[in-house]
């Protein structure tokens, strides 16, 4: 039950947060989560979305939340895999309640493909991991490291965790920078941003109903690195993630 439900909470953390993965075989688990996600950008709508999982792993391939990947060595302690995911990131004029903002192009939800080692010891779970953008969209490059230490309490199991996400300068760039054409027509400052780094704190949760049944909750915040905080596009220092969900495990 113990291994079951740090697999369920990593999976759900996965949606968002790509939150480290679990080390053993795990039998097909599937959910639905509702995902709510304050919005950096000014004048803009935050975001409510449901989010359906998959929860898979057997000894070459692994899916936990948005995240899939294939496993090049998997150990007791540790694992390297080929992954890919998706860092959760787009912009979406018409969300804008600001006419300026509104004239500004849209940013695309891309995909990201890379390598990733996950570490287990008794004194919690390391993971770090370097995607770069396999759709053309941002051209970017993200490296995310985090550390997570899973504490149980009968049914109920916790992960709290901190990390940091380096996103390169063509990453940061195309989702926070203003270019000289959308400058001219919408009046907003041209903004050309270098690479970021932005730490956050996050917990997941997960309650076991039943055997097969389990809720799920948590949350993270995200302190934004000046890169993205002085750009003209924000309005926040920092970036709220909260989500809850169900699972049942067969």
């Amino acid at each position: 039950m113990l291994k079951k439900q740090f697999v369920l909470i990593a999976s759900l953390a996965g949606v968002s947060l790509c939150a480290s993965q679990p080390l053993f075989a795990q039998p097909l688990t599937l959910g639905l989560a509702t995902l709510w996600s304050q919005s950096p950008y000014h004048s803009t709508k935050d975001r409510t979305v449901p989010v359906p999982l998959i929860n898979y792993q057997d000894e070459n391939i692994f899916f936990h939340g948005v995240e899939g990947g294939y496993y090049l060595y998997h150990g007791e302690m540790d694992q390297f895999s080929l992954i890919a995911n998706t860092t959760g990131q787009y912009f979406s004029p018409h969300r804008a309640h600001n006419s300026a903002m509104q004239g500004l192009d849209k940013r695309h939800l891309t995909m990201m493909m890379g390598g990733e080692w996950t570490h287990q010891a008794n004194w919690g779970l390391f993971r770090t991991a370097l995607t770069g953008d396999v759709l053309n969209e941002s051209n970017g490059v993200v490296w995310d490291t985090n550390y997570r230490y899973p504490l149980q309490f009968g049914a109920l199991a916790i992960l709290p965790g901190a990390g940091v996400t380096w996103q390169s300068k063509n990453q940061t760039n195309y989702y926070y920078g203003v270019s000289g054409s959308e400058s001219r027509r919408t009046s907003i400052s041209r903004y050309k941003a270098d690479d970021s780094w932005s730490p956050y704190i996050d917990v997941s949760a997960t309650y076991a109903l039943t055997r097969d049944w389990s809720i799920e909750a948590g949350a993270r915040y995200t302190h934004f690195d000046k890169e993205i905080k002085h750009s003209p596009m924000v309005d926040k220092s920092g970036q709220t993630t909260i989500w809850t969900g169900v699972n049942y495990q067969f």
